[in-house]
């Protein structure tokens, strides 16, 4: 058989990295047999891709109009890296013994990339690939994604610092005469808020009007707008619900005033600064349902930030991470504590076990600008780290279009993961 083990494993045990940081792994190769290779090859690379099918006209010889389905796409590549970890491309055979063996690899990273992002119709995605070369035969190859996230303080956002007064109001026709006014108030503290964290919002609804109101809800979105521009240029937004809560009914004539929370799972943060062809938004949807199908319903949007660095303000509620599975594990003195330390059965690090020297460093795109720090400790020395959880969104494949079907790891789950913070009741 020769090869039982072929994997990528990142010394960060969470996968997730920061613009401006130096991924660091190994890629570990467990033989059965000698085995005959001209090298081993690692390819890190970060892009985004839209894509999807839409329906038009088109003008046909017969001067009619035809029905026509089309594929559109966009694409941008931040970075492509690769290098031999072991031999070269012109290079003599080299025979590897029996055994595991461990190749160290590293990739500092551009400073200025977008947050990772999945979605049915795009993605914003970064992936370590790498290589058995085998000459007159078919390469051997693994590929694992990672996550990025870049850095959103909320403190630096203006906008999120903002209180919430947004006031509704709608009359009823009936007949010729109009009614008296359902008046609907939301109260909110802030505009930014960061995962885990609860949106605190203070509902208050006079409804003078005399029509029934089945009930307010409150609808925290996410808006994906998709820009493609392969064969033409063309947009598509789509509107996801992340969280709802509701409550009613207010009878005609009738006052009720009450609080409802929002929790906020692990997101993106907000707007997916240096990516061209997705952006990104989160709004709170309010709206007041009405009975009777003949009236419309009093509904309204207002734009909420999603973050990484929490508000000052809310910044002595934050806990740090009690998790279990994030205390440093015996055995693994190499853990990094800004991540948590080591989840249980993460494989040890031994850096020192016998295998090639790592190879020289790729070039620095960051020669100029200092890593983001996902809490700026120096400007918050006091804010406890947070944990990295996985968003709900995952995909079953990361196989590139034209890859083989061969590449071990394309199946599978993956969800990027995002920093998510536990506040005090």
């Amino acid at each position: 058989m020769g090869l039982n083990d072929f994997r990528i494993v990142f010394d960060n045990p969470w996968s997730t990295y920061y613009p401006g940081q130096t991924i660091t792994g190994r890629v570990i190769v467990g033989l059965d047999a000698v085995k005959k290779v001209r090298g081993i090859t690692v390819k890190v690379k970060g892009e985004a891709n839209v894509c999807w099918a839409t329906d038009r006209q088109e003008l046909n010889n017969e001067g009619k109009y035809d029905n026509e389905t089309q594929t559109v796409t966009g694409h941008e590549e931040y970075f492509n890296m690769e290098y031999y970890l072991l031999g070269s491309p012109s290079g003599s055979e080299i025979e590897l013994p029996i055994g595991e063996h461990s190749y160290p690899f590293q990739c500092p990273l551009p400073p200025n990339l977008p947050s990772s992002f999945e979605h049915d119709h795009g993605y914003v995605r970064y992936t370590v690939k790498a290589s058995i070369d085998r000459p007159w035969k078919f390469d051997h190859q693994v590929k694992i994604a990672f996550t990025v996230v870049s850095n959103f303080d909320l403190n630096k956002e203006a906008r999120a610092l903002e209180p919430v007064n947004l006031e509704m109001s709608k009359t009823f026709c009936c007949l010729c005469c109009g009614s008296p006014p359902l008046k609907v108030n939301i109260m909110m503290p802030v505009k930014g808020y960061v995962p885990g964290q609860a949106m605190l919002i203070r509902v208050n609804v006079e409804n003078q009007s005399g029509i029934i109101v089945d009930t307010i809800k409150l609808i925290l979105r996410k808006i994906v707008t998709f820009k493609a521009n392969n064969p033409r240029f063309e947009t598509k937004t789509e509107k996801i619900v992340i969280a709802e809560v509701s409550k009613g009914p207010v009878e005609g004539n009738a006052i009720s005033d009450y609080q409802q929370t929002l929790d906020i799972p692990p997101l993106p943060p907000s707007n997916l600064t240096n990516c061209g062809i997705i952006d990104l938004e989160y709004n709170l949807k309010i709206e007041a349902c009405v009975a009777g199908w003949y009236h419309r319903n009093l509904k309204q949007n207002m734009l909420v930030f999603i973050g990484t660095i929490p508000l000052a303000s809310y910044q002595n509620s934050v806990m740090p991470p009690t998790s279990p599975s994030k205390v440093p594990m015996p055995g693994n003195p190499g853990a990094d504590p800004t991540y948590g330390g080591y989840p249980s059965g993460y494989p040890e690090f031994s850096p020192d076990n016998g295998n090639p020297a790592p190879p020289s460093a790729p070039p620095d795109y960051n020669s100029d600008s200092p890593a983001q720090l996902q809490t700026n400790h120096n400007t918050y020395p006091n804010l406890p780290l947070p944990a990295y959880e996985e968003y709900g969104w995952s995909i079953r494949s990361l196989r590139d279009a034209g890859e083989s079907d061969h590449v071990m790891g394309l199946r599978g789950h993956y969800a990027p993961r995002y920093p998510v913070y536990k506040f005090t009741s």
